[in-house]
């Protein structure tokens, strides 16, 4: 079974680094064009922007703030005059501010929604608008099994990801007569800088809870995301795929 996307264009949010950069290397290994967006890692995106490039594959960087409608426009202005269609969008972009919730402020909590939540609508509503025009698309929004586990001082990423993945339902159910299949991947304990503080925080008793008995590596959800963004997932829609080991069910 080989997953080719030979001819499709893609964009991954928060593309360059951590989970993100594996997805981006991925698709443009199978043969997409992929435009990599970054907020603030601007170095890093354009490295492996060169580092996919010297590999003969094709990829741009764009730099937007997903939770910013007026970039939000010119991302996808940009995206019209590189390739003239979108066919995969990956939401990947996301942050984490954790606090116990008593001492969570108002800002911490916006914050992680806006860039969790409110980004991936921005992007998804124009992405829509691209892909019906070909009835035809491919949206994965990254989520985490704190979407439908919790964790203590995450109220507000748990709350923007299970919102994320009630997104995902609603969109699916809405687009798939146009020929687009949303789905929502939900990463567990995945070795990337961000999870760097709560894997040291848990430490082995985290391990214990995971029947894997280990932590992930971005490379195994960039796996599942090709399959999504494949044309063997197009029966597929509106799923919330965990990639955790087991964690979401022990």
């Amino acid at each position: 079974m080989k997953l080719d996307l030979s001819g499709k264009t893609a964009l991954v949010t928060g593309g360059a680094r951590g989970i993100g950069a594996s997805i981006s290397r991925t698709l443009a290994a199978a043969g997409a064009k992929v435009v990599i967006n970054f907020n603030k890692s601007g170095e890093k995106a354009g490295k492996l922007r060169d580092e996919i490039r010297s590999e003969g594959f094709e990829s741009e960087i764009f730099q937007a703030d997903v939770s910013e409608p007026d970039q939000v426009d010119r991302l996808f202005q940009f995206i019209r005059s590189y390739s003239g269609r979108l066919d995969i969008l990956v939401n990947n972009a996301g942050m984490i501010r954790d606090a116990l919730l008593l001492a969570m402020s108002a800002a911490e909590w916006d914050k992680v929604h806006d860039v969790n939540l409110r980004g991936a609508f921005l992007t998804t509503r124009i992405a829509a608008e691209l892909m019906v025009l070909k009835h035809y698309g491919k949206i994965i929004n990254i989520a985490s099994v704190s979407g439908i586990r919790g964790g203590r001082g995450q109220t507000n990423y748990a709350s923007a990801k299970g919102g994320l993945i009630s997104f995902t339902r609603a969109c699916a159910v809405e687009l798939a007569p146009k020929g687009i299949q949303v789905n929502a991947v939900l990463p567990g304990f995945i070795e990337t800088e961000m999870s760097t503080r709560a894997r040291r925080r848990a430490g082995e008793a985290l391990l214990d809870r995971i029947p894997a008995q280990r932590f992930g590596n971005p490379q195994e959800v960039a796996n599942l995301v090709l399959f999504l963004a494949s044309e063997f997932s197009d029966y597929i829609t509106g799923q919330a795929i965990p990639v955790d080991g087991g964690l979401s069910v022990s």
